[in-house]
């Protein structure tokens, strides 16, 4: 006889259950799930939290018009006199040379990866919301400021060879919002919450990445890449976007159950899908409506970037280019959702419990991990777009295929192709069950 499918196990809940009729997926209708749905209380709370991020987002962008050309000025100053100091290839230029690359996404992007392959899949899909959020925020407000970086105004300091607008610091929303966060989940566990050594662990590990992203923050400084102003509010922003992650979303804090409940829902899905094919279209609509600067188009491609102070550079690495290039990343929040949804879908239509244990796939043994590792570096195998399509080639074809539809396809890979290939073939977690 075919037994009924308990997607759920049962001794998890003692109450009643509902149905999602979507996917199919049955849901246990206890005090947990009412006071997410239900409770009006945390709705208020929910409410009042995305009041006070509109409020910082606007005080923020206000204030920084009002320090910006002013403290861009001085920053230039204090730029000169230390380059004078110190100069290009010193012990301590290259201190700070190596600190700068801990915000750049060829360090980020594998602490993502390393986050996906060891942690639940509501951190690690909670780390590349991060991510790509301060990544799509940055180059938005570069597009619309169009502000230049230290080094094109100032022919004593240095050519950094960043060829995008400067204003704000990427490297200080990323280091901020990402390093911030990845603490809160590398310490969701039991031992950092209840034992004594542990709770002392977690401040130490806290007070690491704090000062793994300040030192990221103050390197953009005395680079030169930056003025302190464009730094400044980089961090504030960052700061923006870590309190959305955490205190607003909080996938990390879901129980797995809750979070498969949670990412597959009708309502959040046609939200979820709403607002980002909105800021998408957001920021093609910036791009095509803001113009580069020409005094600054003429300044960079006639002195600094002609060759003899740093390498030309393709053009859609150039200015508002640039920018709406690494904006494009956006798209792979979409295709790791769409992912998710597709997995619990087809999951359910081959038998497999629906359960908690779908979100924890990678913990299993050591002989699993490593013959599932392939199968998941390989399901990402879109990403060779990014590298293999000629950076000479048009624009609207390198936007599409080597941004866009890269980024996408990579996400929904691993997110979806990569796991349920992982399940199918029995390499994930070992609890993960098929109702015969």
């Amino acid at each position: 006889m075919k037994q009924e499918n308990n997607y759920f196990k049962p001794q998890d809940y003692q109450t009643g259950k509902q149905e999602i009729s979507h996917l199919n997926v049955e849901i246990p209708s206890n005090n947990y799930l009412n006071n997410i749905n239900k409770n009006k209380s945390e709705k208020e709370k929910l409410f009042i939290k995305i009041y006070i991020t509109i409020i910082f987002f606007a005080l923020i962008i206000c204030i920084e018009q009002v320090y910006r050309e002013d403290l861009f000025d001085e920053s230039i100053d204090v730029q000169e006199d230390i380059r004078e100091d110190h100069e290009k290839g010193s012990a301590f230029y290259n201190f700070w040379k190596f600190m700068s690359y801990f915000g750049v996404a060829k360090v980020t992007f594998p602490i993502f990866a390393i986050i996906f392959l060891f942690f639940p899949l509501s951190s690690s899909f909670l780390t590349l919301q991060v991510l790509i959020y301060a990544i799509y925020i940055t180059n938005l407000l570069k597009i619309i400021y169009r502000n230049e970086r230290p080094y094109w105004k100032s022919t004593k300091l240095d050519v950094v060879c960043n060829s995008g607008y400067g204003n704000p610091s990427g490297h200080s929303v990323t280091s901020t919002a990402y390093y911030l966060t990845l603490p809160h989940i590398v310490t969701n566990f039991e031992f950092f919450k209840k034992d004594i050594k542990g709770k002392i662990l977690r401040i130490v590990i806290f007070i690491l990445f704090i000062a793994l992203g300040s030192l990221v923050i103050i390197s953009r400084v005395i680079l030169a890449a930056h003025a302190i102003n464009q730094v400044i509010y980089g961090f504030t922003l960052g700061i923006g976007i870590y309190f959305i992650t955490i205190f607003i979303l909080s996938y990390h804090t879901y129980k797995p159950d809750i979070f498969i409940y949670h990412i597959t829902n009708c309502i959040v899905v046609l939200v979820y899908m709403i607002f980002h094919i909105s800021i998408l279209i957001l920021l093609i609509i910036i791009y095509l409506t803001f113009d580069d600067n020409q005094i600054i188009k003429y300044k960079i491609e006639s002195d600094i970037f002609n060759g003899e102070r740093c390498k030309i550079k393709k053009k859609y690495l150039m200015l508002k280019h640039d920018g709406f290039f690494q904006g494009l990343a956006e798209t792979s929040i979409i295709g790791a959702h769409l992912g998710i949804i597709i997995l619990v879908y087809l999951l359910k239509k081959n038998n497999y419990a629906i359960n908690g244990y779908i979100t924890e796939f990678n913990k299993s043994s050591v002989k699993r991990w490593l013959l599932r590792l392939p199968i998941l570096i390989i399901s990402g195998i879109f990403m060779i777009l990014n590298f293999t399509i000629p950076g000479d080639t048009s624009l609207s074809i390198i936007f599409i295929f080597k941004s866009a539809l890269s980024f996408f396809f990579t996400t929904l890979g691993i997110f979806f192709i990569g796991i349920f290939i992982s399940i199918h073939c029995n390499l994930a977690n070992e609890n993960i069950t098929r109702i015969q």
